[in-house]
Parts: structure tokens; C-alpha cells; sequence
């Protein structure tokens, strides 16, 4: 991956899942593990094999895309209300000063 196409959350991800990773080949446990530990997990989890930090990163960056996506089109519904109520007050603003005038 080029480091030009990562937003700075993506690249904040990839450093972390970086440190993750050494801390593992260290073998060294990861910092807060004693909390990790004494919290039960969920149900659902103990099915599945634990994700590798490489698809961990894989699946927080895709849900990053995705959100940033819904934001956009958000932006831009409301960017096109907002436009659209500006442009129709001001041809309501002509309306009256011309029909002022007659």
C-alpha cells in the first residue's frame, strides 16, 4: 500500500496493528491484557477462530470506507437542500421586487 493513498486513521490503524504484531513475535503480552483477560466474551466470538490483525485492519478499514461513504451522501443530500432553498428564496425575493415595481 502506498502510504499517499491512507487517511490519517488508516495509517494510525496499520501503526497499531504493527505494534500488535511485535509485541506478538516478542512474545511479550500486549498492554491492558490482564483487563482483556478478566472480561468475558461474547457468546458469538468463541465459534469463530480469532481474526488476524491483518484482517482485523482489513474489516475496521472497510466499515472506515463504508461510513465515510454514508457521510458523504449525506453531505451531499443535504448540500443540495440547502442550495436548492437558497436559490428558491431568492427567486422568491425577485418575484416580489419586480412585482413591486408594476
Amino acid at each position: 500500500m502506498e502510504k499517499e493513498k491512507l487517511s490519517a486513521r488508516e495509517a494510525a490503524l496499520v501503526a497499531q496493528a504493527r505494534r500488535e504484531a511485535e509485541t506478538l513475535k516478542s512474545g511479550n503480552p500486549p498492554p491492558g491484557g490482564a483487563e482483556r483477560a478478566a472480561t468475558p466474551a461474547p457468546a458469538a466470538a468463541e465459534g469463530r477462530p480469532k481474526a488476524s490483525p491483518a484482517e482485523r485492519l482489513a474489516q475496521l478499514m472497510a466499515e472506515e470506507r463504508a461510513e465515510t461513504g454514508r457521510r458523504k451522501a449525506k453531505m451531499r443530500r443535504y448540500g443540495l437542500i440547502g442550495s436548492a432553498a437558497i436559490l428558491a428564496a431568492f427567486a422568491l425575493w425577485l418575484m416580489r421586487v419586480f412585482s413591486r415595481r408594476r
